[in-house]
């Protein structure tokens, strides 16, 4: 074998382990990103915790029965008596949301619907947004509202007891504007994401709060 064709030889070699590696990188990403991360059906139930020595709290998470809202099918969570409805489909996971406005007693809704909340796949650095908005005239006075989540796909990160877990950072915010001045509230929150569990661990403002139990169907 001469000179040339060693080389032609070890390249083709170094061709085949790179072509081998990407695939398996590629795999790799695949997997995670088709991994159930959002379990959700009737009777899964999660529990929380929050280690603080002077004001320790849990919170029960469980869904319930479907159940439909504006013609689209959902499942109602309850947080500890503080229910949310989530409907899901293969871009992710969406939340009903529903922003009202009161006027001599009675509550108009300005605009209400499904906003995505977990855009899947989750893969670092991925980034998704979503909004509802909608307009409502009250006794002359024409009010707009919008409501927008941010996500993004921080990383995925070691976890003692669920391995590799994916980091996603959250950011919901509602702005109702009238005639001479806006209102704005919204939250923050850091989430974190296990495969065939779901939600292990979230960071809000007052506290983590980790899984201690769970049950999924």
């Amino acid at each position: 074998m001469n000179f040339n064709q060693r080389i032609m030889r070890h390249a083709v070699q170094w061709v085949v382990v790179f072509t081998v590696m990407f695939v398996s990188c590629q795999d790799y990403i695949v997997e995670r990103s088709a991994s159930d991360y959002f379990p959700l059906s009737e009777g899964d139930w999660w529990q929380y915790s929050r280690d603080d020595l002077y004001n320790p709290m849990t919170i029960l998470v469980e869904v319930e029965a479907l159940d439909t809202i504006v013609q689209v099918a959902c499942y109602p969570v309850n947080f500890s008596d503080d229910t949310r409805y989530y409907a899901k489909d293969s871009k992710g996971i969406s939340e009903y949301v529903q922003i009202t406005h009161t006027f001599s007693g009675n509550e108009y809704t300005i605009a209400e619907g499904f906003v995505r909340r977990l855009g899947l796949p989750l893969v670092k650095g991925a980034a998704y947004t979503d909004s509802i908005f909608g307009s409502l005239d009250v006794s002359g006075e024409l009010i707009y509202a919008v409501h927008r989540v941010d996500e993004f796909v921080a990383d995925y990160e070691d976890d003692d007891l669920y391995g590799s877990v994916y980091r996603v950072s959250i950011t919901a915010v509602t702005s109702i504007s009238y005639q001479d001045s806006t209102v704005q509230n919204g939250y923050q929150v850091e989430e974190y994401y296990a495969p065939g569990i779901g939600l292990v661990r979230f960071d809000v403002d007052d506290g983590s709060y980790r899984l201690i139990d769970y049950e999924i169907e």
